[in-house]
């Protein structure tokens, strides 16, 4: 994709050119190439587009080694190839809808692929409806003479056989018989007319006989593609984007649009009395954010205005994991006391709690597709599934040697992933309960895991200061993103952004760090470090939000002070990516600093809107360039 500082001076651009060319003579402008030119500019025969359109993808079909479906295309479509009895009929049938007066179905027959190029479609055609005209003013229907006038012969009034032959047909609407005009004096009737018809539309097909224009057209070799990525190089160049590097089209499914990475810090958001462990987005809209702690609470706040909405409080122990149903109804916690609690976003009650005796948990999931199901991860190696309507474990998986640190469905719910401190990430089966997979090669212990969109690949955090990416149909690592830290901290988290396309995490030395997916260009060609305004500044411009206690006026504590970490270096710049055993490592396409001292622990990213929970005990809410 394009360089993140790009789409700041996209909007700009069209100006700064137009600016340019009101200084130019008008000389210059007449030799001057045409800038900043609208579709609607444009104007296209929309019957040659539509032949050459079926061209191109004929010889697309061909390219692509597909001889059954580029003979298909050429017969049905192109018209080539035919055999000489289906050309007969066609020819027949039209003959015969002349002959029987059947207009209304002539359009569709000589428009047949292989018949009539498209000028000559349409000048056949307006003959065919001033027949038609002509027969309605000979029986006296002058209000059907009048609609066929206006609505078929006007839009195809500059194929009129002589010049000022619509002109005696308007003035026929206002005649009793077709004689009344000068031009069809010599008109001998309905019979006989259908017959010259017929006598004009052999004569047409005889001259087509030695292959039309279809047959005989030039297609430059690979033209589709081509035409394709000079749309796409349109689309970048009305970003108005610069530098010298390739932009990323990823699809031509929709418009191009340039890679937006959140640069501004909205909201840092305090009110917890200890270090933020995890956060996450509510429901399907980014209005709503959760936040657990180590003071054994959760808070839900506004992402707008960073105001609070309700703390839950009934832990007993600090909260390593919170994730919000796709709903947004409910929320789920995993706390360091050994339960899981679940509670209702609307009002802040605790719905439940789900009780196994494992020692801490550490994560908790929702299960797609099924609001009454949820997965956790625990200190005693079991990973859980749970019904919350019973409260009671639907199934539980066994396998890690040592803790269980992270878990996460597939956006299926029917494959589980989990990942420890044995440094291996497990692969289950949801339904089953087996093992179908086990991932080695990790250095470090796993601190997170998340299946992209399509559940081909597999996210890993680990404690060797690398995030890893996994193709499940190879089993093997492809990616490492590095730069960031995560060795001595408990669970540095990172998670999938962007459908998938980018991979955003928190790191010990107090940054936020983004890489792409697949390692392209940054547009920097390496790490972008972005300084954001510190705390005392938020505060002193009133963005440093507390959290208020609306429900039961609780005094606010500053948060507890973090432990001492090096402090943060000045990198180097690197190159995007290079090769080493194991994957290919990514640096990162952009650092974001804005927490104070500590760790963040947790990044979740949705439409625009990231969160932070840092050891600072403070969260963090920031936008990305477009907003």
């Amino acid at each position: 994709m394009s360089e993140p500082t790009v789409d700041r001076a996209g909007p700009s651009q069209p100006s700064r050119v137009a600016g340019e060319e009101r200084h130019l003579t008008p000389r210059q402008r007449e030799k001057a190439p045409a800038s900043n030119v609208d579709l609607e500019d444009v104007q296209l025969d929309d019957s040659v587009f539509d032949q050459e359109i079926d061209l191109l993808i004929s010889q697309y079909l061909e390219s692509r080694g597909s001889p059954s479906a580029a003979k298909m295309w050429d017969e049905e479509i192109l018209g080539r190839g035919r055999d000489g009895d289906d050309k007969k009929e066609q020819l027949e049938d039209v003959e015969r809808a002349i002959l029987d007066g059947d207009y209304g179905s002539i359009e569709g027959l000589i428009a047949k692929p292989g018949l009539l190029g498209p000028q000559t479609q349409k000048a056949f055609l307006y003959l065919c409806y001033r027949q038609q005209f002509l027969e309605h003013v000979e029986n006296r229907e002058s209000q059907k003479a009048f609609n066929l006038l206006s609505k078929r012969l006007k839009p195809l009034e500059h194929y009129q056989p002589v010049p000022y032959d619509f002109y005696s047909l308007s003035y026929l609407t206002s005649a009793s018989t077709v004689h009344d005009a000068p031009t069809f004096r010599d008109w001998a009737g309905v019979g006989p007319e259908r017959d010259r018809l017929v006598g004009v539309w052999r004569e047409l097909m005889d001259s087509e006989k030695t292959g039309g224009e279809r047959e005989t057209r030039y297609v430059p070799p690979n033209r589709l593609k081509v035409l394709l990525r000079q749309a796409a190089a349109w689309q970048v160049g009305r970003m108005g984007r610069t530098g010298g590097d390739s932009a990323k089209v990823s699809s031509l499914l929709h418009d191009y649009r340039p890679l937006a990475l959140p640069s501004r810090l909205l909201l840092l958001i305090a009110g917890h009395a200890a270090n933020v462990k995890c956060v996450d987005q509510v429901g399907s809209e980014s209005y709503l954010g959760v936040s657990g702690s180590s003071d054994s609470t959760l808070r839900i706040f506004s992402t707008e205005d960073g105001s609070t909405n309700h703390i839950l409080k009934g832990h007993t122990s600090r909260i390593w994991s919170c994730a919000s149903s796709s709903s947004g109804s409910s929320i789920a916690s995993a706390s360091g006391d050994g339960t899981v609690r679940l509670w209702s976003v609307a009002n802040g009650f605790c719905r439940g709690i789900l009780q196994a005796d494992g020692g801490d948990v550490y994560d908790v999931k929702w299960r797609p597709n099924h609001s009454d199901q949820i997965v956790s991860a625990s200190y005693d190696r079991i990973i859980r599934s749970w019904d919350i309507e019973t409260g009671k474990q639907v199934r539980t998986f066994s396998g890690h040697s040592q803790s269980t640190l992270a878990v996460a469905y597939d956006t299926t719910g029917n494959a589980i992933a989990s990942g420890s401190k044995d440094k291996q990430v497990r692969l289950w089966d949801a339904v089953g309960g087996v093992c179908t997979h086990s991932l080695t090669g990790c250095l470090g212990q796993i601190t997170s895991v998340e299946y992209d969109e399509e559940g081909k690949y597999l996210l890993a955090g680990c404690k060797d200061n690398s995030n890893r990416l996994w193709d499940l149909r190879m089993l093997r690592n492809i990616y490492r993103y590095t730069g960031h830290q995560n060795t001595s901290k408990n669970l540095i988290r990172c998670r999938f952004a962007r459908s998938s396309s980018l991979v955003v995490g928190g790191s010990e030395d107090g940054s936020v760090y983004i890489w792409e997916r697949e390692g392209g260009s940054s547009g920097t060609n390496g790490q972008e470090k972005t300084q954001v305004q510190t705390s005392s500044t938020f505060a002193s411009t009133g963005l440093l939000t507390p959290h208020l206690d609306a429900n039961g006026g609780e005094t606010i504590r500053s948060p507890a002070s973090p432990a001492y970490y090096p402090p943060r270096e000045t990198r180097n710049l690197h190159p995007s990516h290079s090769h080493i055993n194991g994957g290919t490592t990514v640096r990162p396409s952009r650092i974001l600093e804005g927490h104070g001292e500590g760790a963040v622990f947790d990044v979740v990213w949705k439409d625009g809107v990231m969160i932070t929970a840092g050891e600072d005990g403070r969260v963090g809410v920031w936008s990305d360039d477009s907003e």
